[in-house]
């Protein structure tokens, strides 16, 4: 394997075990598949309309478990931000010690159990942000596959727009083909920051996601909602956080959900019936 081969490997073998496969079911029954991330302390990072109004059947991590029963939602005060915290019980300590991921090169050169957010707050994106290269990780549903995997997508971002209906911040326009199940999966830089969370793809005359463009909704949103709630996951986001918006030195590590006994931690999963919003 060369070395950029097993560079990329590498990046996808860092990264894929912060991600988790969310099922959720509507009220007339059907079943829709989305993506969410862990950014430290149990807390996963996914898009309102993935899990709002609906129920969640089952969250199947690429590693570890998740009980269903823990699972506490936070939407933003701001309605028209597709975004959504996930509180759970979710936790890769025993990855992080006991655990060695090998590679052909050898093992994983740095683990790491969340996902950092990005420091790009709204006012400083501009267009020099134009071509950078992104990895989107998220699960669309694969015609046939009888388990939820976890697909990952190498592109750039091919514009930035300030949208005049919806998001009422920045969204980064990707080159990878917008797909179902992708929403609430990570955008992540080549040095694994998070550039923004894939949501909605812009579409006309509601055609199929495929038709549309794929975008991300930039940080600036995610921040806000972990400050208007005094959450702070994750060592990396606390010490941003500190940095970012003048907060104290020692901010409160956030108490991780109680594992419960309750709903089995993978669940099922059936891609063939997903009815999941567009991207």
């Amino acid at each position: 394997m060369t070395e950029q081969a097993g560079s990329k490997l590498d990046f996808y073998s860092r990264y894929a075990p912060c991600l988790v496969c969310v099922e959720t079911r509507g009220k007339d029954g059907a079943l829709s598949v989305g993506t969410a991330f862990h950014i430290g302390d149990g807390y996963l990072v996914t898009v309102r309309h993935v899990v709002e109004s609906r129920e969640i059947a089952s969250l199947v991590p690429h590693t570890g478990t998740i009980s269903v029963d823990s699972v506490e939602v936070i939407y933003p005060a701001d309605e028209t931000v597709d975004l959504a915290l996930l509180r759970t019980d979710f936790s890769l300590e025993h990855y992080m010690k006991y655990t060695n991921i090998m590679l052909s090169d050898g093992p994983v050169r740095e683990k790491t159990e969340h996902i950092e957010i990005g420091g790009h707050l709204d006012d400083w994106i501009v267009d020099t942000l134009i071509l950078t290269e992104v990895v989107i990780l998220g699960y669309p549903p694969i015609p046939s596959s009888p388990a939820p995997v976890l697909v990952a997508t190498r592109g750039e971002v091919n514009a930035v727009i300030d949208p005049y209906m919806g998001s009422k911040h920045p969204l980064f326009v990707l080159s990878p083909m917008a797909r179902g199940g992708f929403s609430g999966g990570p955008a992540l830089t080549s040095n694994g920051y998070l550039l923004g969370v894939i949501t909605t793809s812009l579409l006309t005359d509601y055609n199929a996601p495929e038709l549309g463009y794929g975008v991300a909704l930039t940080v600036e949103p995610l921040w806000n909602l972990l400050l208007e709630n005094r959450i702070y996951p994750g060592i990396g986001n606390r010490e941003l956080m500190v940095e970012l918006f003048d907060l104290p030195d020692e901010l409160p590590i956030p108490e991780r959900k109680t594992p419960s006994s309750g709903l089995s931690t993978l669940g099922s999963w059936d891609g063939g019936d997903s009815q999941e919003p567009p991207f």
